[in-house]
């Protein structure tokens, strides 16, 4: 096989007549490809939203749990009913405070099990590009998260035992005075 040698004028020929083609061809791709690429962008912005509401769910749910077991720690009268209500309160307004859209939807129920407690959030997220829809018809219109906290049923209980720092001073006084006579006595 042989190659024909390219001489200045067919290369000038061929340079303008693909050039046109090519810019011609480029634009006409790219008006025919922008709208999935918009909608590819969007379909990627959603889902980061949505993995992002998903795990500021979890991290307002364990924020919660920690602030409810602290107040209710002091209160003998606390139902699982004031907890539970405490715990969505202080869920919706960790989740606000984050900026994460339709922290309203945030519901929570707390109930025991053995020597556990149990905090079960729901969150509903529905998306906010409605193009994503368009091209993509199998999404459903909203989302639903779950979170889950299992703790000790004892962060719940009220604890009325005061502990002052004499009665630290005086333990690890003894405790010490205790070593210091183990270490003076020969061990047979």
């Amino acid at each position: 096989m042989e190659f024909k040698k390219t001489t200045i004028k067919n290369k000038q020929d061929f340079k303008a007549f693909g050039q046109k083609r090519s810019k011609a061809q480029h634009l006409v791709e790219f008006v025919l490809f922008f709208p999935f690429l918009v909608g590819i962008i969007a379909l990627l912005s959603e889902i980061g939203y949505g993995i992002n509401a998903g795990i500021e769910l979890n991290s307002a749910l364990n924020r919660a749990v920690g602030a409810a077991s602290s107040i209710y720690r002091n209160n003998n009268n606390s139902s699982y009913k004031d907890i539970s209500k405490e715990i969505q309160d202080n869920t919706r307004k960790i989740l606000a405070s984050r900026k994460v859209p339709y922290s309203d939807t945030v519901k929570v129920q707390t109930f025991e099990v053995e020597d556990f407690t149990i905090s079960v959030a729901t969150y509903t997220y529905t998306y906010a590009f409605t193009l994503v829809n368009t091209f993509f018809g199998a999404i459903p219109d909203e989302f639903h998260f779950k979170s889950i906290v299992i703790s000790n049923k004892a962060l719940f209980l009220p604890n009325s035992y005061n502990i002052t720092d004499t009665n630290l001073a005086n333990d690890f006084t003894d405790y010490r005075n205790t070593a210091q006579q183990n270490e003076e006595s020969p061990q047979t």
